[in-house]
């Protein structure tokens, strides 16, 4: 399996002088550029057509249950972006045989795998920053991720940029970490959004939250798995701080997601409570109750 020749096959002595990315210097620009773009989109395309869209809950809604309504659109988009331009470059580069100079065959061949990853790494911060700016309200933990996440992704880039010796590896774990950041968000979002929407639809909900914490648990055990086992592989490359701070961080981030997946099973409970309070009113009202309720009554016993 390649997986396993990851640390030599990605090592500086078999990639110098290659460059992890042509693109990495530039990076600031991609950050610029994509905050615009979400800009962009977010005043001439949702603004405009959300309240359309939405018409049948949109007036009544508050402040804050538009902009985070906006906030999931863009998150679902972004994402989509970033997987779209970032899973070949991710599978063939940790699974397959490529290294990050290696053309990714995307875009006309143009690009790298590196650079690929750059652009996306890029692509990620630049929608945090967008979310603290815009949402009204965010948890601590959110506000820590999203700050974590920004800071790690630009000081990896800036080891890039001046050549460190452990930059290869470390860009790498980022991308790692990035990857699977990206797509254990896209159950949340999809939650979050039903949540807006189908609000009342109790057996549904909690169907969609189990599913999401389930998603969240299973996919960060194999990040960590995977971390494990890649940092097991490259342990005697990195400098002392970053075994130190590299495991550090990632606890951070790991508490974090195991925290997101505890609060989708608080939200299925609480669905199943409320849906339990409105059989136990009906009951009290003297309406008779359906077989699935029925049931329902005796499985909340």
């Amino acid at each position: 399996m390649p997986f396993s020749d990851f640390a030599v096959r990605h090592s500086p002595e078999n990639n110098d002088p290659a460059p992890i990315s042509v693109l990495a210097p530039y990076s600031n620009i991609i950050l610029t550029i994509s905050i615009v773009t979400l800009f962009i989109v977010k005043h001439a395309i949702l603004e405009p057509h959300l309240p359309h869209v939405y018409a049948h809950m949109w007036g009544p809604s508050s402040d804050a249950t538009k902009r985070a309504l906006l906030t999931l659109h863009l998150a679902a988009l972004i994402r989509a972006v970033m997987v779209a331009l970032g899973l070949y470059p991710f599978i063939f580069i940790m699974f397959g045989s490529s290294k990050l100079s290696d053309p990714a065959h995307i875009f006309g061949g143009r690009l790298t795998m590196g650079d690929c990853i750059v652009i996306a790494m890029c692509n990620l911060p630049s929608f945090y920053i967008f979310e603290i700016i815009h949402r009204s309200r965010l948890s601590i933990v959110t506000w820590m991720h999203h700050l974590g996440s920004i800071l790690t992704a630009q000081s990896t880039l800036t080891l890039v940029i001046h050549g460190h010796r452990n930059a290869r590896y470390q860009f790498l774990i980022i991308t790692l970490w990035g990857f699977f950041d990206v797509v254990m968000e896209l159950a949340p979002i999809f939650a979050l959004l039903q949540l807006r929407l189908a609000r009342g639809h109790h057996d549904y909900l909690c169907f969609v939250f189990k599913i999401t914490a389930v998603w969240l648990f299973v996919l960060n055990n194999v990040q960590s798995v995977m971390f494990i086992y890649i940092s097991w592989m490259i342990w005697d490359e990195w400098t002392l701080a970053f075994k130190i701070g590299t495991p550090m961080l990632y606890a951070a981030f790991t508490f974090s997601q195991w925290q997101q997946a505890y609060l989708y099973v608080k939200l299925m409970r609480r669905e199943l409570s409320e849906k339990l309070r409105k059989i136990a009113l009906k009951e009290v009202e003297g309406h008779p109750l359906s077989p699935e309720e029925e049931k329902e009554k005796e499985q909340g016993k």
